[in-house]
């Protein structure tokens, strides 16, 4: 019989597992920044159309991550310890996440659907992006759908998962590509494109993981707490702090490029005006993250169940 970790007891105001909860919204509030950022560059001053250009691109991090960890880290992990306990486990999750699934697909639809909408009504040169978009998401939707209606099986990749893979990938790079070629700014847009569509892939990775780790690895995980859970929920969580790891620069990187198309090497314009503001919010709230992503592991807070952040622990 394997022997069955303790679940941590914390009591709540000093709950160590609520760093990544905060982990999150700090990273949702970074998200409203840049999407208000943009938007404004393009001329868009209206609150509800902010409010869906952010919420369009919010929603389709949360998906485009959440598959890659579905593809990357979780199939991956069980082919290293592919018992009985651990494909169970594995298969809780896949089952949790078709649920997310089923209520963000129909949200990335209308609010992605909304906003390409806005923009070619808008901007005469935006069709051709929208229309990539749109089939993106079209390919997306279907390879979820495929997936939904097949058996779960943890053990293999199925070609359906890395179709909607690509379709989130390619509707993210084309919500991308329009922000920067829409951006008036001196740099030229084969910078500009490929470095705004790198910055959201990248944002997706981190929002979507975080999503995953703490909505569907967690709830699935305090079920079945045991050895297999604890070492399948391990393997991927390395994985993650790996990407993360890699993710995290370019995010940084690629910022620091957005900005200096907006102001060029005139730093001083960042206290001047409410798009420098924004900047400097963002800039607050990554270092923020910073803290966070270093105390996480040192404090032992990336999971309610001893031994997923530190197998040690055990």
């Amino acid at each position: 019989m394997l022997a069955v970790p303790a679940v941590s007891r914390v009591p709540r105001v000093l709950d160590k597992y609520m760093l990544p909860k905060v982990a999150f919204v700090v990273i949702t509030f970074a998200s409203m920044a840049g999407a208000a950022l943009t938007g404004l560059r393009h001329g868009v001053d209206s609150l509800p159309l902010l409010a869906l250009r952010w919420a369009a691109l919010w929603v389709l991090a949360l998906l485009l991550g959440s598959q890659v960890w579905k593809i990357f880290y979780l199939r991956p992990s069980v082919s290293v310890r592919p018992v009985p306990g651990a494909v169970e486990y594995a298969e809780a999750m896949l089952q949790l996440y078709a649920v997310w699934q089923k209520v963000l697909t129909p949200l990335a639809a209308g609010l992605v659907g909304g906003n390409f909408a806005y923009y070619a009504s808008a901007h005469p040169g935006a069709g051709a992006w929208a229309g990539v978009g749109a089939l993106g998401l079209l390919a997306a939707m279907a390879g979820m759908g495929l997936s939904w209606a097949g058996p779960v099986d943890a053990r293999k990749q199925d070609l359906p998962s890395y179709l909607a893979l690509a379709g989130l990938a390619a509707t993210a790079a084309a919500l991308g590509g329009l922000d920067a070629a829409l951006q008036p700014a001196s740099a030229s847009p084969w910078l500009l494109v490929p470095n705004r569509i790198l910055h959201l892939w990248a944002f997706s990775a981190w929002l979507g993981g975080a999503l995953w780790n703490i909505f569907i690895a967690v709830p699935a995980g305090m079920k079945r707490v045991n050895m297999d859970t604890v070492i399948l929920a391990n393997f991927q969580l390395e994985r993650f702090r790996v990407v993360v790891r890699t993710v995290f620069p370019v995010i940084i990187a690629t910022g620091l490029v957005q900005a200096w198309a907006m102001f060029g090497w005139n730093w001083q314009a960042l206290f001047t005006n409410v798009w420098g503001y924004l900047i400097l919010s963002k800039v607050g709230l990554i270092l923020t993250l910073v803290g966070i992503f270093i105390a996480c592991p040192m404090w032992k807070a990336c999971s309610p169940i001893r031994g997923v952040c530190d197998l040690d622990d055990l």
